[in-house]
């Protein structure tokens, strides 16, 4: 019963909430996913992309794994930039010995 004692009509809402309308969208969907991979690219989680892929020795530092990338080498050719993930997961950019660099060979 409604208010003053006159059956209460239900009505049914005949068109789209515009809330439900954009929060489905797939940009939308997609925008969080997106905002999460570049927090944990900008956070040293992504190995660069550029670089030779390597082998580092374990003398030269404590890592996650020796596998990396060789990002530069001095003109001397003594001491190598490399790009590789330490024990906490992160990349990170060491200057290292190069006689501890090895080239690594993808298996295919």
């Amino acid at each position: 019963m409604g208010a003053r004692g006159a059956p209460a009509r239900i009505r049914l809402q005949q068109g789209r909430r515009r809330a439900d309308g954009i929060s489905m969208t797939a940009c939308s969907r997609g925008r969080p996913l997106l905002l999460a991979l570049a927090l944990l690219a900008f956070a040293g989680c992504a190995m660069p992309s550029k670089g030779t892929p390597i082998f580092v020795d374990m003398r030269a530092g404590e890592f996650w794994s020796g596998r990396g990338k060789l990002l530069e080498v001095s003109e001397d050719q003594s001491r190598c930039r490399i790009a590789v993930r330490d024990r906490a997961l992160l990349v990170q950019e060491y200057w290292v010995d190069c006689a501890w660099v090895h080239p690594r060979h993808e298996r295919g």
